[in-house]
């Protein structure tokens, strides 16, 4: 038996994250669409939400990532964070992090919580709005078209808010062990069916299909859904995801990303948390640039339970970069995600 340590999660293969050659692009800068950049604290469980607000937050976690992030060209970061984080990440950070509110209240909550909590964040001056309704979020009523959720979408449209973030779907993989009980949890095409009629309904929204709308593994679909609702873009986030199930089909979404090219915003997914070492972090940038702007083949260096192989000597799926032409990388790294934003060049 080998004394050695076991590689970590971000790491498993032990690759060279200096190697950063093939990383070919830098006309400009890169904004991060979709991340949990929050207060953090000591008491942060360390596979659970970052807890760490008011007196015992601090933003070292933050420091960490944003510093990281800009090693690799990202210079502007969407953040979910508690409304309360809001005030202390701006004063540190400035116009480094932009906000985006979440919509969430417990099932036994009057609905009058999710109505405050959106004053709280318009009060707090957040650019969008974003509903989580993943399938295992239907137990505690989370649905995407909630009564309380549509009440909150007509406040926000009156008060002049343009952009609605919508995590709707989960990896195929989770329907054979999570979601196998789908008279509870509904197929995966159930889960669009809610999210169509809400766009349909409120078609002054930009919407913004989080992790490649959530179905990276059907090209086709997200075909469908962007040429059926012209104010619908997919963003790249939630890395082990995307390598997992982009990477097989890189010919198919390249084609997509090109044949929409206004209509992808580069995002990374990623978590401040205490305890996390700077090699996590950079596990994502370095997997996410080199899937989007390079050719490169070999191994994800990142751990990833959703992947089954009937080798089982390949332990992490295959990364294939998907290699977009640079003009159409300009559109997803910086050009959409700003024009979305309403921000000038200067910014």
């Amino acid at each position: 038996m080998s004394d050695s340590p076991q590689p970590p999660e971000s790491n498993v293969t032990r690759h060279d994250y200096a190697r950063r050659e093939h990383l070919r692009y830098s006309a400009t800068p890169i904004l991060d669409f979709h991340t949990h950049v929050t207060m953090t604290a000591l008491s942060d469980k360390p596979d659970g939400p970052a807890g760490g607000t008011g007196h015992e937050g601090t933003t070292a976690g933050a420091e960490t990532m944003l510093a990281l992030g800009r090693e690799f060209g990202v210079t502007q970061t969407v953040t979910m964070c508690p409304v309360q984080d809001i005030a202390p990440l701006r004063a540190k950070f400035g116009d480094a992090l932009l906000f985006n509110g979440m919509i969430n209240k417990k099932l036994d909550e009057p609905d009058a919580v999710a109505c405050k909590l959106l004053d709280d964040f318009l009060a707090a001056g957040v650019h969008i709005i974003k509903l989580w309704a993943a399938p295992r979020g239907r137990e505690r009523g989370l649905t995407v078209d909630a009564p309380w959720r549509v009440d909150c979408l007509r406040r926000a449209s009156n008060a002049g808010v343009r952009i609605v973030m919508v995590h709707v779907g989960d990896p195929d993989a989770w329907w054979g062990h999570t979601y196998t009980d789908t008279d509870k949890f509904g197929t995966k095409a159930q889960q669009y069916e809610p999210f169509v009629r809400l766009m349909r309904e409120f078609p002054e929204f930009i919407w913004v299909g989080a992790h490649m709308g959530g179905d990276p593994e059907h090209p086709d679909h997200l075909a469908a859904l962007l040429e059926e609702f012209p104010q619908l873009y997919f963003d790249t986030s939630a890395t082990k995801w995307q390598v997992r199930e982009i990477s097989p089909r890189s010919a198919a979404v390249r084609a997509l990303i090109c044949d929409y090219p206004d209509r992808f915003l580069f995002g990374t997914d990623l978590v401040t948390r205490h305890g996390l070492t700077p090699e996590h972090y950079v596990s994502r940038y370095w997997c996410q640039r080199t899937l989007w702007e390079s050719d490169w083949q070999g191994p994800s260096p990142i751990a990833d339970s959703d992947y089954k192989h009937p080798n089982p000597a390949n332990e992490t799926p295959t990364l294939h970069g998907v290699r977009l032409p640079d003009a159409v990388l300009r559109k997803v790294y910086w050009e959409n995600g700003r024009r979305l934003l309403g921000l000038s060049a200067g910014s």
